[in-house]
């Protein structure tokens, strides 16, 4: 069976699994679980429900291997018969980075769906399911006899919604800009995207029930690193040029994300003289065209040029 998962709507992960589970033919089948995607974030959030499904059904003892060339399927397999000392019911979970065990690999895979060992699941993760890797032997019985998540990366321009629901789970909530701030800075990063929201939660607010503004989410995400991209923007037009210049170059070592760095610029030069602030803010919307890679050129060479511009 393949189910799949949409990771913009987490809340019925759970629901999915427990309906996979109920229409399989046999209890022993509900225990043959893999998780196929091409994100390694959602793809270890859905392996996270399966796995927490699982332990409900009293599945705690959790064994965890990555098999490499040198890996003894055979010594394994007979570790998976063998009863454990500290939990009668064992998970046992395999990362299969390619989706080939090779051939030993396959026989003892093939071997397990024919004749699961008792007490015992098994949750293997897999790179995102092609015709190719979904007609081999051992897999395709995989899906005849269990199940097989499959979980869709939503297209880019949905990655805001996807932090508005993650956001909405810790009982943060933020307005359009701000969302389209993150989403621009992540760039389809669900990995790194999560850390964020992980700090922004575990942060005090002045003001808990208050949406995020860009302001404080930029703030925010630059907290921790030794440069800031907020209090650079801040600081453009009031330091001399050599320390500005310093600060952008350390910004571009720590990789500091392009589209923040703009935003936090454009936000300061919006509070410039006219005669200044008009020049810059056009700058700024070339430099934006180049990041997306819509117009040509170097952008943070083009940052440099307008920190010498801006500088006393």
């Amino acid at each position: 069976m393949q189910i799949r998962f949409d990771p913009l709507r987490p809340e019925a992960y759970p629901g999915l699994i427990s309906a996979a589970a109920g229409k399989l033919a046999s209890a022993k089948a509900a225990l043959l679980w893999a998780v196929s995607g091409d994100d390694p974030y959602l793809q270890i959030e859905a392996a996270n429900q399966v796995r927490h499904w699982l332990q409900g059904q009293g599945y705690n003892e959790r064994i965890s291997e990555t098999p490499d060339r040198f890996f003894r399927w055979r010594d394994w397999f007979g570790q998976t018969q063998s009863g454990s000392l500290f939990s009668s019911q064992r998970l046992f979970e395999l990362r299969l980075p390619t989706g080939r065990p090779g051939l030993e690999g396959a026989k003892v895979l093939a071997q397990w769906i024919a004749s699961p060992p008792e007490a015992t699941a098994l949750l293997v993760h897999l790179p995102r399911l092609d015709k190719k890797l979904a007609a081999t032997q051992w897999l395709a019985k995989w899906i005849d006899e269990g199940v097989v998540v499959t979980v869709e990366t939503p297209r880019p321009e949905l990655m805001s919604s996807w932090i508005e629901k993650r956001l909405q789970a810790k009982g943060l909530k933020a307005n359009r800009e701000a969302l389209a701030l993150m989403a621009s800075q992540f760039e389809g990063n669900y990995s790194a995207a999560h850390q964020e929201l992980e700090k922004l939660a575990a942060s005090p607010r002045a003001n808990p029930d208050a949406a995020l503004t860009p302001e404080e989410l930029a703030q925010a995400i630059s907290n921790h690193a030794r440069y800031n991209a907020f209090q650079f923007a801040q600081q453009i037009s009031t330091v001399g040029a050599a320390r500005s210049l310093r600060v952008l170059r350390g910004l571009q070592e720590e990789g500091e994300p392009l589209p923040l760095i703009v935003w936090a610029c454009a936000q300061a030069c919006r509070r410039l003289p006219e005669n200044k602030s008009g020049p810059a803010l056009q700058r700024l919307s070339r430099i934006d065209t180049m990041t997306k890679g819509i117009a040509p050129g170097d952008p943070w060479s083009e940052l440099e040029r307008l920190v010498l511009t801006l500088a006393p």
